[in-house]
């Protein structure tokens, strides 16, 4: 490419439309190196070492982060420019959908420029500034919208209110009881709605905190999401305890969710349908939780990363699991979420919870 085609371009970007044409041509457009990217190919990876920033001139660049697709590039864009001004590791990945054609400038290039034009810097924090403000307001936008799914959920919650007309007019056993468990999800649903549209007008929602029984909560869920969710009412699950567990402090809903999350888990990491062993135990300061499965295990690529935001080995996994799982005993309850690999095959995911505190 010409040298005038390649102050073209950068010119047209905000990024350089404080720079003189002599400056583009001096300190850039002379020394940037052009790169060919076929497609498929890995240009930066999350997590590695960021010196350069990269202007694509032709072709397609997929962004993803844990694993999960954020968006798409095209020409004339630019991504890395974060590398110019700080030394931390990449953000995301960026792969080739189609061959590509990109600028690269470094670091070293930028910090020449500004050891020569030190007043120019101010402009590029500025434009740096107004891409950061738009990114936020984006996520705020798309944060609104959830808000406003979590409240119109909210008001579809009220046919479940025909459940207690229901109950008082049958007398058959198992529907009795086949209610009582609707109710219970309803119920928690509505607090979780609660909790959610609570925190989303920044108000402090009082979490229902008090004296519980692990041994009731597992009974309840062995009646309730053991015999309807999809992925466990067909399945055996072996409920043992150690100790009779003396009850304590925690939050019911909370421990539930953590409960029901690694049940489900441990179910879909078992694709041969092994028995799910949930055990109780405790001794003088935690009660402690046991979630065994004869899965695959964890890889050890993996490992480092389970309890992230978003990361997912399953195809159609949201990666939210583990990491509500690991927020509510570490932050909420002050105990500890950990998993090892389970002598003859699987995993075992242990928790603790403090028996003596106000969690």
């Amino acid at each position: 490419m010409r040298v005038e085609d390649r102050i073209k371009y950068l010119s047209s970007m905000d990024l350089f439309q404080q720079f003189t044409e002599g400056d583009l041509y001096e300190f850039f457009a002379e020394n940037v190196s052009e790169i060919e990217v076929p497609a498929g190919e890995v240009l930066c990876r999350e997590g590695s070492k960021g010196e350069d920033m990269y202007i694509l001139l032709v072709g397609e660049l997929k962004i993803s982060k844990d694993n999960k697709f954020i968006t798409t590039i095209k020409p004339v864009e630019y991504i890395g420019e974060m590398a110019l001004i700080e030394t931390k590791p990449r953000s995301a990945t960026v792969e080739a959908l189609t061959d590509c054609t990109l600028l690269k400038i470094t670091r070293d290039q930028f910090q020449e420029y500004f050891s020569k034009r030190p007043d120019s810097l101010f402009a590029i924090l500025q434009t740096l500034s107004r891409r950061i403000r738009l990114n936020t307001e984006i996520i705020a936008e798309e944060l609104e919208k959830a808000n406003i799914m979590i409240h119109d959920m909210k008001n579809q919650m009220a046919p479940f209110l025909f459940l207690d007309m229901l109950e008082k007019k049958i007398s058959d056993e198992s529907a009795l009881r086949m209610i009582k468990v609707m109710k219970g999800g309803r119920n928690n649903l509505n607090d979780m709605m609660t909790e959610a549209m609570a925190r989303a007008k920044r108000i402090s929602n009082t979490r229902k905190v008090g004296s519980n029984s692990l041994q009731e909560l597992l009974d309840d869920i062995k009646c309730s999401e053991v015999k309807s969710h999809p992925d466990l009412r067909d399945r055996a699950i072996a409920f043992g305890i150690k100790k009779e567990v003396p009850e304590f402090n925690f939050c019911r809903l909370e421990i539930r969710r953590v409960l029901v999350n690694l049940i489900i888990n441990a179910a879909q990491a078992d694709r041969e349908n092994k028995t799910i062993e949930v055990g109780l135990d405790f001794n003088d300061e935690n009660a402690i939780v046991y979630v065994m499965d004869r899965g695959t295990g964890v890889s050890e690529d993996d490992r480092e990363r389970i309890f992230d935001s978003n990361f997912t080995t399953k195809e159609h996994g949201n990666g939210l699991g583990l990491t509500s799982c690991r927020h509510i005993v570490e932050e909420l309850h002050g105990g500890k979420l950990s998993f090892a690999a389970r002598e003859g095959g699987g995993t075992i995911f242990t928790f603790t919870l403090p028996l003596h505190g106000d969690s």
